[in-house]
């Protein structure tokens, strides 16, 4: 088994998935916040991996990233055993904007199917889709139903606390195969204080070696708030190519000169291999804060 639990996926099953189906095996795990899902996404990677077998993770929590900075949906592949979810390396990077589905569902299940399907193209044996614990109310279901049902994986892997996917659950069971678990030992409560603190980190983590580059106004999307944390394109709109070059925030506007000063770490040095030609505002501001950044507002 790749779990230490019991009821988690049999390794001779998902050989013979495999083999029946002569494509790529895509795992949905589906499940609140705390628990335990990362972990679980952890353990069957490295399960998969041990067996030889090419294995992607797409992350797709978008408030709590381990794979890429927040804001994002990060794709990678191990090259090795993993320990936590963070020490996979990030292969592609998708913007979403925000920290939250709530609002933004539609970039959301857009981005996590560009990853699926990026993955499916760099011949990826299992696709693992780590999604978001936002499970709760209408809103919510009609969010994770579209989401599944753009992305069809061949499993949905199901962790629940008590029965809290009831509303969910009984939609997918007519369609899919779906294994449900109970919440990890390993999985532990977060305060909202902690998962902020935790994206703060991230941010910090991503923009160290970031500097300031200039573009024309022009190329943004609209024209947000200094502040404002920006996904930069290479395709002349977002939606030429869906993976992005990296994130920057805006740091000046120049009506006069018709300029904007980015600070990214996307580096201009590169020449014509990073040429920005699209730059998508989000919904999220940073400020700097005691040598770092800090989340200001969030707003749609």
């Amino acid at each position: 088994m790749f779990c230490k639990k019991k009821k988690c996926i049999e390794e001779e099953e998902v050989k013979e998935e495999i083999r029946q189906r002569q494509k790529q095996l895509t795992l949905f795990m589906l499940g609140g916040v705390d628990v335990g899902k990362t972990y679980a996404v952890t353990s069957i990677a490295n399960g998969f991996y041990k067996q030889g077998l090419k294995v992607a993770v797409v992350d797709a929590d978008v408030g709590q990233s381990d794979i890429g900075p927040p804001c994002c949906i990060g794709m990678g592949i191990p090259e090795k055993g993993i320990q936590k979810l963070s020490e996979v390396p990030l292969h592609s990077l998708f913007f979403v904007g925000n920290i939250s589905p709530n609002g933004c569902t539609r970039e959301c299940v857009r981005e996590a199917t560009a990853a699926v399907k990026k993955a499916k193209e760099l011949n990826a044996d299992v696709i693992i889709v780590d999604s978001t614990g936002w499970i709760e109310g209408e809103d919510a279901k009609r969010f994770k139903l579209f989401e599944i049902k753009e992305i069809n994986p061949s499993f949905v892997i199901a962790i629940e606390k008590e029965d809290e996917l009831e509303h969910i659950l009984p939609h997918l069971n007519k369609i899919l195969k779906v294994i449900k678990l109970r919440k990890s030992s390993e999985a532990r409560n977060r305060t909202r204080e902690e998962r902020k603190a935790l994206r703060e980190a991230a941010y910090n983590k991503y923009f160290r070696a970031a500097k300031d580059r200039v573009f024309e106004l022009s190329i943004l999307a609209w024209i947000p708030e200094e502040g404002t944390i920006l996904g930069l394109f290479d395709g002349k709109s977002e939606n030429d190519e869906k993976e992005i070059v990296g994130l920057g925030i805006l740091r000046q506007l120049d009506y006069a000169s018709g300029k904007a000063a980015v600070f990214t770490p996307v580096d201009a040095d590169a020449g014509d291999d990073i040429n920005i030609k699209w730059i998508n505002p989000g919904g999220v501001k940073l400020i700097r804060a005691n040598g770092g950044f800090k989340e200001e507002a969030i707003y749609t």
